[in-house]
């Protein structure tokens, strides 16, 4: 073997080990892998409605879920399971106001049992209860539902044949005789007391109203119109209207 050959052997040699050292010497400067387990998130049963509840309906068992519920998303308000007779409560309450599906239970929206009455509950704040016997003929036979808006209009004194005049206009129903969903299935109600919504003031208008003369309660239809002569076009020049609210 001649001197080349060693030379360029020595040179391999050394080179590898300087390799091997400088390998060494990396795998001490690097960080071990640590595996970090994932943080399972604390949860909580909420109650939860299982279908749109209206206004005035009467809660039942079937209508209310349980449902996990992040721990650190649940308010105040909301019913957990470990809330004191939580569900037992609200199968016995009645809607004060809209609960859609999936919404959770809270007791703002609920009139328990044991509470104030149902009327009181569901009036709007500030505004009075008025009742007003009718038949098929004031009360645009029979189709008046919990929920409708309606103008009263009165005839004057009791058998009297003057001209009708609109005293309120979109006045709120909120009963029918003691019905007071807004979904009702039927399509019209054989009723004989109808429960309307009114301010303090249009309250005493109404009951001196009822008590001179002959009241009815026109139907209004759920769209508004497109424009203003398209509503009133019709409207006899002998008709007087006050506007809900402003006696």
């Amino acid at each position: 073997m001649n001197v080349s050959r060693i030379a360029i052997l020595g040179v391999a040699l050394v080179a590898g080990a300087g390799a091997f050292v400088l390998m060494l010497s990396q795998n001490k400067e690097v960080a071990p892998v640590q595996i970090v387990e994932p943080v399972r998130e604390e949860t909580v049963r909420v109650l939860v409605s299982t279908r749109d509840i209206q206004r005035g309906e009467r809660l039942s068992a079937e209508d209310t879920s349980w449902i996990m519920w992040p721990k650190k998303a649940v308010q105040p308000t909301f019913i957990t399971d470990q809330s004191e007779g939580s569900r037992e409560a609200v199968e016995t309450a009645v809607a004060r106001s809209l609960i859609v599906t999936g919404e959770p239970i809270v007791n703002a929206k609920l009139v328990r049992a044991d509470s104030s009455g149902l009327m009181a509950a569901i009036l709007s704040p500030g505004m009075r209860a008025v009742t007003m016997r009718v038949s098929p003929e004031t009360s645009s036979g029979g189709f008046i539902l919990p929920g409708d808006k309606v103008d009263i209009m009165s005839t004057g004194g009791r058998g009297s044949t003057g001209p009708a005049r609109t005293i309120f206009k979109e006045v709120r129903v909120v009963a029918v005789d003691t019905m007071v969903s807004e979904n009702s299935e039927a399509t019209n109600l054989a009723a004989s007391n109808v429960t309307l919504e009114l301010a303090p003031t249009d309250a005493e208008a109404f009951l001196s109203a009822r008590d001179s003369g002959t009241l009815s309660l026109v139907l209004r239809s759920i769209f508004k119109p497109e424009t203003e002569l398209q509503a009133t076009e019709r409207r006899s020049s002998n008709v007087s209207v006050i506007r809900y609210g402003r006696s």
